[in-house]
């Protein structure tokens, strides 16, 4: 009786540690596809940081130079 007993409690450790690790890839699974999402998102966003600062650089460039043609057409040599 001590022997069926000792067996069935095995198996039982044995179905409780398979779905220890069932759960264990399914946390780490989870967690790092929320990582990967969380760091696209980011890099989403600081591309489009990125684009509007390029944007406003490329903009102040033009405004300086307009600025620079039109006092250099205003002065004479």
């Amino acid at each position: 009786m001590n022997t069926i007993r000792l067996l069935t409690d095995t198996v039982d450790n044995l179905w409780m540690l398979t779905y220890g690790i069932i759960a264990g890839w399914g946390l780490t699974f989870t967690l790092v596809v929320i990582a990967l999402v969380l760091l696209a998102v980011r890099t989403i966003s600081l591309q489009h940081r990125l684009d509007r600062l390029e944007s406003r650089q490329v903009s102040d460039s033009r405004e300086l130079s307009l600025r620079i043609t039109k006092i250099d057409g205003n002065m004479p040599f």
